[in-house]
């Protein structure tokens, strides 16, 4: 069997590919596959911030394109970056065993952090949860790969920290650089964070099947909790929301929290049942968040950082 994998060129990337090759050749050992790699638009621009980009799906759109006009057989997303509605046609195929999904404190712990001092991240989500955390703390923006990120700590930049995901730091073996892994209960990370989503044709029968030989059933209940929920709540991966879903005792546990971007405020959310309730569990907690304000929330944060796409529908 050939597969033609879709993947971005940077380092984290491919160590994510390669550990997904590694994956089906345990389980496929004469597999042979040819890397399509491409650069997607937040690629190309590392200065613009996320939510600039006025769109959903940034790192996803492109790769999506390779599928339908059938130069790749699937491909590798990190998962928070892949779109909770898919391009007609395609489907998550599998989700391999999931990574620690955790977010880390790079230069510094919490509480070592001085008064005032400046903290690094891309995320909407991160700065909001630190600012409700520590108001003190002056949160910039930043863009680009890890190493250039860590890089940034005590540089030109004068950061005295950066928030990435602990994930992509033990996939390049950089476990060294956190200082601390952020307590989800307090941060709870991206939805899909730590996780490898393997997006396929639905009709590629073949491709589709080694993809689900590979997949993990806990992983991919934690996925489908935590991305059913970020649906039904009609938000995207650039907004303020938080989600961690884990599987213990037997029952699977899904923990949200929405933020207001500013820090202000912030609405918590639980529910718990069988592993196959896994979307059920994710729609009762997005009711909930609703119910207890987090769609005013959301309402707010998406109006006022995509002003002039008032018809986009997060998701």
């Amino acid at each position: 069997m050939h597969l033609r994998i879709g993947t971005r060129r940077s380092p984290l990337a491919m160590a994510q590919t390669n550990h997904v090759m590694g994956l089906i050749r345990e389980k496929f050992p004469d597999t042979e596959f040819t890397l399509c790699q491409i650069a997607t638009i937040a690629d190309r621009d590392r200065v613009s911030e996320f939510h600039q980009f006025g769109m959903v799906g940034v790192f996803a759109v492109e790769h999506e394109q390779q599928l339908v006009t059938r130069e790749v057989d699937f491909v590798v997303h990190s998962l928070k970056d892949l779109p909770t509605t898919l391009h007609e046609g395609l489907v998550l195929a599998s989700v391999p065993p999931r990574e620690d999904p955790r977010d880390a404190l790079c230069g510094a712990t919490m509480a070592s952090l001085p008064q005032g001092a400046r903290v690094g991240t891309g995320s909407l989500r991160r700065r909001a949860q630190i600012l409700n955390l520590r108001p003190d703390v002056t949160v910039v923006p930043i863009r680009g790969n890890v190493g250039p990120r860590l890089a940034k700590i005590g540089g030109d930049d004068a950061l005295d920290a950066v928030i990435l995901a602990h994930a992509g730091l033990r996939r390049l073996g950089l476990d060294d650089a956190s200082s601390e892994v952020l307590d989800p209960a307090l941060f709870p990370y991206a939805v899909g964070q730590g996780a490898l989503g393997l997006e396929a044709r639905a009709d590629n029968t073949a491709a589709v099947e080694i993809l689900q030989a590979i997949q993990c059933p806990t992983a991919r209940a934690e996925a489908e909790a935590e991305r059913e929920m970020m649906h039904a709540l009609g938000a995207g991966c650039s907004l303020p929301v938080g989600a961690c879903a884990s599987w213990e005792d037997g029952r699977l546990t899904l923990h949200a929290q929405v933020t207001s971007i500013e820090g202000t405020e912030r609405v918590v959310a639980s529910g718990s049942g069988a592993l196959e309730q896994a979307q059920q569990i994710g729609l009762a907690v997005a009711e909930e968040l609703k119910a207890r304000g987090g769609g005013a929330i959301l309402e707010k944060s998406f109006r006022g950082y995509y002003p002039t796409f008032k018809n986009l529908t997060p998701g």
